[in-house]
């Protein structure tokens, strides 16, 4: 079994026979897959999927974008290479490369080429974090994300630019090699433990949100009341990025109506 939004990290042996107990326990429906052109069977755990979510990234200044992503496509490099002054701006990543002895050409190069856009000897170095990572104004946000939606951008071209873990997070996805199916849940106190996520942020849990160590940093926004269900905070993402058929079959199960399309950072970047 690997973790196929992780760079197809395989579980121990502990953690296979975890998730299969796990998902023999639980409510589940099974249904399909529609992800980069790949049709998966997945048995898929229904109840996660209406955990309390709150993804307002305009309300906080938790730093939450610390691992690096696992890939970045064509489009994600051609748009950052063609608004390369302004991801400086945002992010200093060139910045610091050039402080650190590469030249622009050097660094053109290595956002065509590298993994996470940077030669590899300076991740966990020179950068501690995705090199997406940037603060406008007080607020921790992704810079791709928000260069895609200065340009006007929908929110299918978004979802076709940045990479897919980071549009999905904190979805998991386990592949079983064996069936070729697919084991899908949001991670929540139930289920964390089989999860490579971390999911100890706000957006995720109420009651860290309520805290007065959150609050005395993040004193706006993150009220109980503006907390939905993770399938209504990504109803979008969720139906184009996994397919018509696998939202109906989730609405269908859990009896609700979703008509959330609204594009992160849209109202506060307009």
């Amino acid at each position: 079994m690997i973790y196929l939004l992780h760079n197809k990290e395989r579980l121990s042996e502990k953690n296979k026979a975890r998730l299969k107990k796990y998902f023999s326990n639980i409510e589940k429906i099974e249904t399909t897959v529609d992800l980069e052109r790949k049709i998966y069977e997945a048995i898929v755990d229904v109840k996660s999927f209406l955990h309390p979510t709150n993804f307002d990234c305009f309300n906080c200044l938790t730093n939450c974008c610390v691992q690096f992503p696992y890939d970045f496509n064509k489009k994600a490099r051609k748009i950052i290479k063609k608004n390369i002054k302004e991801y400086d701006s945002l992010t200093k990543a060139v910045s610091i490369l050039k402080y650190e002895g590469l030249i622009e050409s050097e660094i053109l190069d290595s956002i065509d080429k590298d993994r996470s856009l940077i030669p590899e000897e300076f991740k966990n170095n020179s950068f501690d974090r995705c090199v997406c990572s940037c603060v406008y104004g007080d607020r921790h946000l992704c810079a791709l994300h928000k260069i895609c939606v200065d340009s006007e951008m929908k929110i299918e071209e978004i979802l076709d630019t940045k990479p897919i873990w980071c549009s999905l997070y904190p979805l998991e996805m386990v592949l079983d090699e064996e069936t070729k199916k697919l084991y899908i849940f949001v991670p929540t106190e139930k289920n964390s433990y089989l999860s490579l996520n971390d999911v100890d942020f706000p957006c995720m849990s109420i009651e860290k949100s309520s805290s007065p160590y959150f609050r005395r940093e993040n004193p706006i926004g993150f009220e109980k009341k503006d907390y939905k269900p993770f399938i209504e905070s990504y109803y979008s993402i969720l139906k184009y990025l996994l397919g018509e058929k696998f939202i109906c079959d989730l609405k269908s199960v859990l009896k609700i109506e979703m008509k959330n399309e609204k594009i992160q950072y849209e109202k506060e970047l307009n």
